[in-house]
């Protein structure tokens, strides 16, 4: 028996061993809310680009532009260009910095204002939750006053301030994408068609 007690501790240091090992690898499960398990994998698809069109009503202005959106993780990049005389626009940010090219015009912003991006180009638009908000979930914070789900679908979020309206949403891949929404703030209202979406999670 006293020959045997090395090769039993030796077994059971081996089960352990790879009893944590499993434990290290395997992957995080999914929660079991479905709404939940939508909101996860979404956070997860940081590589995607989105076509289509905005209208942007602030108080007597209104604007119409072609828009083109693609996210590299917190890298933003955004072509605006315009039917009704807008001048083409792109919108770069790493999320700390904001950059505004129109024309031969470069101009470079701190993002740590909330709104710098209305005082210093007149779109009154969050260029840091619209990236969450335009995949159909909330931004990370603040926290929502308002969520309101059909089919574990996002149809209506109060954020930051913004009540933001789903109107459609269409299958792309793996995942269902809003393709239409309104975005309201005070004066301001955006209405937002996707016409085309490429959603890889990967560049």
């Amino acid at each position: 028996m006293k020959r045997q007690l090395p090769h039993c501790r030796g077994v059971a240091l081996l089960c352990m061993g790879l009893w944590l090992t499993g434990c290290a690898t395997a992957p995080a499960p999914l929660p079991e809310d479905p709404w939940l398990q939508r909101k996860q994998q979404l956070l997860a698809l940081e590589h995607w680009s989105a076509t289509g069109k905005i209208a942007l009503r602030n108080g007597q202005q209104a604007e119409s532009a072609n828009l083109s959106w693609q996210q590299q993780q917190s890298a933003t990049s955004v072509q605006l260009s315009g039917p009704l005389g807008l001048q083409a626009t792109q919108l770069r940010s790493d999320g700390r910095t904001l950059e505004v090219t129109q024309g031969e015009t470069l101009q470079r912003f701190d993002l740590s204002s909330p709104d710098v991006m209305a005082r210093e180009t007149g779109w009154d638009l969050p260029l840091a939750s619209l990236p969450y908000w335009l995949k159909g979930i909330p931004a990370p914070e603040p926290a929502p006053v308002t969520l309101d789900l059909a089919d574990n679908l996002l149809q209506l979020l109060l954020q930051s301030g913004w009540q933001i309206r789903y109107e459609r949403y269409q299958q792309v891949g793996a995942h269902i994408l809003p393709t239409r929404l309104t975005l309201e703030r005070g004066a301001t209202r955006a209405k937002v068609i996707i016409q085309h979406w490429q959603a890889s999670g990967r560049p």
